[in-house]
């Protein structure tokens, strides 16, 4: 079989699949490849996907979960498996066919930005049917020679036309319209798993819907973390609401020596840090920079600047001034107890928690959780914040999470959970101050 060289070559019957098989052989048992488990791994699974006629699907996650085992949500970002594998593959193809000696047998080639592969006949033109590099036999049935098939229609008749002829005709006209009917079917069926593939390969994961408000304006996420030890209001009471006018607080005193102000000015919760560090590595896979304040250090004019995340509620004002004017926020006293209020019913304590309580004691917190675009900064703001430090960890935990990703955009809906603000009341179990996974209890739209 001679082809034209320049021109890439596309194997249509089985024997022609054979030929690039062997071609691949013999790249997969050179020094080039034989030495690594990955290399050839992804080389066989490329060839095979095109020779199957599913080359155009080829995407960097398919492979990914394909041929090195990652789950179907990982972080392509985060893990450049694919894309290291590919240009090291298209690397040593290029070294193997470097040697001259190679010259008459057909490529396998790899072009830049693309992992379907594609295939060329040698420097003659000739395509090689067999390994050791004997010519090809002549195919049985060339395809120049094939009689054309019947045109869809019966013929007119004949006198010429005997009664068996006329029946062996429609048999084959039968025959060939069944033919052309599967083939038909087949590439529909083809075409709507391909797309659908396509679909599931550019569609974006639900923890990045999730952040896209915060991360689409490229601009730093800041970390607003509360100083450890203060409650906003009367720092014994959230019965007062905190709102834009309230003043931002000041130092307790401007004359603290500098061991004051390390051992008890500026220490933060290890929860909190916890929730911020689960975020801020999150924000990283997705090309998001952050820094972090202390609350006491921050105004609105440092809130206007980007996008941020507020961690914890009570000891956060910054998190009190927001939920004022949502939904469900904050309430309670250190004489009594603590809750999330829902301020379409406000006697309803049902997911409260006394901080006064042995540590052990304690087997449930509760927290928020909020996506808000504040009208105030101007600013997309999300928010972490439990009654203890273990809804807060918790919160922190759900909200990098792909399970609970999916569940809030199963309970939103799809086009609400892209671009809606929302606020989700959660619960966590536990035990010795540590907590569990983050179960969301209701979630409403703002």
């Amino acid at each position: 079989m001679h082809v034209d060289g320049a021109t890439p070559w596309i194997p249509q019957s089985e024997r022609d699949r054979e030929v690039v098989r062997q071609q691949m052989s013999r790249l997969l048992e050179t020094s080039h490849f034989r030495n690594s488990r990955r290399y050839p791994a992804l080389l066989r699974f490329i060839v095979e996907e095109a020779l199957a006629g599913h080359g155009e699907f080829l995407k960097e996650r398919l492979i990914g979960v394909q041929v090195f085992g990652r789950p179907a949500d990982y972080d392509t970002a985060a893990d450049p498996v694919v894309r290291v594998t590919i240009a090291e593959v298209r690397k040593r193809i290029a070294q193997y066919y470097h040697d001259d000696g190679h010259d008459h047998e057909m490529r396998i080639e790899l072009m830049p930005g693309s992992y379907e592969p594609i295939f060329r006949p040698g420097r003659d033109g000739r395509l090689e049917h067999l390994a050791d590099g004997a010519p090809p036999e002549a195919d049985a049935h060339p395809r120049a020679e094939l009689a054309p098939l019947p045109a869809p229609g019966l013929p007119p008749l004949e006198d010429t036309h005997t009664s068996a002829e006329l029946i062996h005709t429609a048999s084959r006209w039968r025959s060939s319209r069944k033919f052309w009917i599967a083939v038909a079917a087949t590439a529909l069926l083809l075409a709507s798993a391909g797309s659908y593939i396509g679909w599931r390969e550019t569609r974006p994961t639900p923890l990045e819907e999730l952040w896209e408000p915060i991360v689409s304006q490229h601009k730093p996420v800041t970390f607003i973390l509360p100083m450890a030890g203060g409650k906003f209001g009367d720092n014994a009471t959230l019965e007062r609401p905190v709102n834009d006018a309230d003043p931002e607080p000041a130092a307790s005193s401007p004359w603290v020596s500098f061991l004051q102000l390390e051992t008890g000015g500026e220490n933060v919760v290890f929860a909190d840090v916890t929730a911020m560090t689960r975020i801020s590595d999150l924000l990283t896979t997705l090309h998001a920079e952050s820094h972090a304040r202390l609350n006491n250090s921050t105004t609105l004019d440092d809130l206007r600047q980007g996008p941020a995340v507020l961690i914890g509620g009570m000891d956060n004002q910054w998190a009190l001034r927001v939920f004022s004017r949502l939904r469900y926020g904050f309430a309670g006293s250190d004489a009594d107890a603590y809750w999330i209020q829902d301020h379409k019913d406000p006697a309803n304590r049902r997911w409260s928690l006394d901080l006064k309580m042995k540590l052990p004691s304690v087997t449930r917190d509760y927290a928020l959780i909020a996506r808000i675009h504040d009208d105030v900064t101007g600013q997309t703001e999300m928010i972490a914040a439990g009654i203890g430090m273990s809804g807060t960890a918790a919160a922190g935990e759900l909200l990098v999470s792909p399970e609970g990703a999916a569940e809030l955009r199963k309970l939103l809906g799809d086009k609400a959970f892209r671009d809606r603000d929302f606020e989700a009341v959660l619960s966590t179990d536990v035990v010795n101050g540590s907590e569990g996974s983050a179960k969301i209890l209701t979630v409403v739209l703002q």
